[in-house]
C-alpha cells in the first residue's frame, strides 16, 4: 500500500504545525518521521491516519485519495506510545478485540479468531501470556501485544507514533531490533514517529527529517548521516562539533572525526582539557578552544596514546579530520 501525501498544511491557531509537506511513502516500506518535539511529525501521522483533518493538500493511499475518508475506513493500524490496552481484558481478548468488532457480515467465528490471535502471539513471541492481563506484563512485553492487537485486522498501513519512548534504553533496543525483523517478514507500509536519531536509523528504510512543520531532508540512513542536506540535519543526526574558523564560518566535524595529539602537531590547535569520560570501548574527551564557548567533544579508542596519564587542566592538541566538510557561511 503506497502512501502519497501532497501539499498537506495544517495550523493550530496560529501556530503553523505543518508546511506544505509532500511525501512518497512506497508500499512495503518503513519510514520513520524524526525530528525534535513540535516538528509536526505527530501531527503528520494523524493526518495520515485520518485522526487529524489537514487545512489543505490530500492524502492518497494505492492512487485512491482518501482525505475525506473517516479513520475507520482508512483500515490503518495504530501503536501509541502508552500501550493503550484495555486492562480489564486479557492479552487473548485484547488482540482478539478489533476482530470482534468487526460488522457481523465481516467478523470470522470464534474458532477463527482463536486461531488468528495464537499466530499474532507466536509472531510477537507471546503465545504464553494470552491468559495474562496487562498490569502482569512487563512494558516491553505490552508494547508487543500492542503491535498484535493493531496486526490482528490485517491493516493496509502500521502507524506507530514513539512506540518505544515510555521504555528503558535496553528494552527498547532490543524491541527496535525486533520491529525490524519483524517489519522484514510481514512486509507492511509502516510509518513510525521518533524523536530518537538512533532508532530512525537502525530501523527504518527511509528517514524524513522534520523541522518547525517542514521536511529538511528525506533518504536512506546513509545518506541523511553522510550528506546531510542542512546544519539542523547534520546536529540533528547524532553528536556534532562546531569549530568557528574567522569570520562567519564554520566547520562542522562528528566526535569521532577528530585527530588528537599531546604535542604540538602541525595543523593542529591547542585546546584545554575540561572531561576525560570513559564509555566502554571509547573515551570521549571535552575541549575548550581559545576563541569559542562551544566546547569541542572528541571520541577516541580508550587505549588512545594521547590518553596516558591525561588530567583535567591540560593541553591537548587537535584537528579534524574532515577539516572542509559541511564547512557552512
Amino acid at each position: 500500500m503506497s502512501i502519497e501525501v501532497r501539499n498537506v498544511s495544517k495550523n493550530f491557531n496560529a501556530f503553523k504545525a505543518l508546511d506544505q509537506i509532500n511525501l512518497d511513502i512506497q508500499s512495503g516500506e518503513l519510514v520513520a518521521l524524526l525530528g525534535p518535539s513540535g516538528c509536526g511529525k505527530t501531527t503528520l501521522l494523524r493526518i495520515i491516519a485520518g485522526l487529524e483533518t489537514p487545512d489543505a493538500g490530500s492524502i492518497v493511499f494505492h492512487g485512491e485519495d482518501v482525505s475525506g475518508h473517516d479513520v475507520r475506513d482508512r483500515n490503518v493500524g495504530f501503536v501509541f506510545q502508552h500501550y493503550a490496552l484495555f486492562r480489564h481484558m486479557t492479552v487473548f481478548d485484547n488482540v482478539a478485540f478489533g476482530l470482534r468488532m468487526k460488522p457481523k457480515g465481516e467478523r470470522p467465528t470464534e474458532t477463527r479468531i482463536a486461531e488468528k490471535v495464537h499466530e499474532l502471539l507466536n509472531m510477537v513471541q507471546l503465545d504464553w501470556l494470552a491468559d495474562r492481563y496487562p498490569e502482569q506484563l512487563s512494558g516491553g512485553q505490552r508494547q508487543r501485544i500492542a503491535l498484535a492487537r493493531a496486526l490482528a485486522v490485517e491493516p493496509k498501513v502500521l502507524l506507530l507514533d514513539e512506540p518505544f519512548g515510555a521504555l528503558d534504553a535496553k528494552v527498547r533496543k532490543e524491541l527496535r531490533r525486533w520491529l525490524a525483523r519483524l517489519h522484514e517478514d510481514i512486509n507492511l507500509t509502516s510509518v513510525f514517529v521518533t524523536h530518537d536519531q538512533e532508532e530512525a536509523m537502525e530501523v527504518a528504510d527511509r528517514i524524513v527529517v522534520m523541522n518547525k512543520g517542514v521536511i529538511e531532508q528525506i533518504g536512506s540512513p546513509g545518506e541523511v548521516y553522510e550528506n546531510p542536506a542542512s546544519d539542523f540535519v547534520y546536529h540533528f543526526l547524532g553528536d556534532s562539533n562546531r569549530l568557528h574558523v574567522g569570520g562567519e564560518e564554520h566547520v562542522l566535524f562528528r566526535p569521532h572525526e577528530i585527530s588528537l595529539s599531546r604535542h604540538e602537531t602541525e595543523g593542529h590547535q591547542a585546546a584545554e582539557v575540561r572531561d576525560i569520560r570513559p564509555l566502554g570501548a571509547i573515551t570521549r574527551v571535552t575541549l575548550k578552544v581559545p576563541a569559542q564557548d562551544e566546547l569541542i567533544e572528541a571520541e577516541v579508542v580508550k587505549d588512545h596514546d594521547s590518553l596516558t596519564g591525561l588530567v583535567r587542566g591540560e593541553t591537548l592538541f587537535f584537528k579534524p579530520k574532515v577539516w572542509q566538510a559541511h564547512k557552512q557561511v
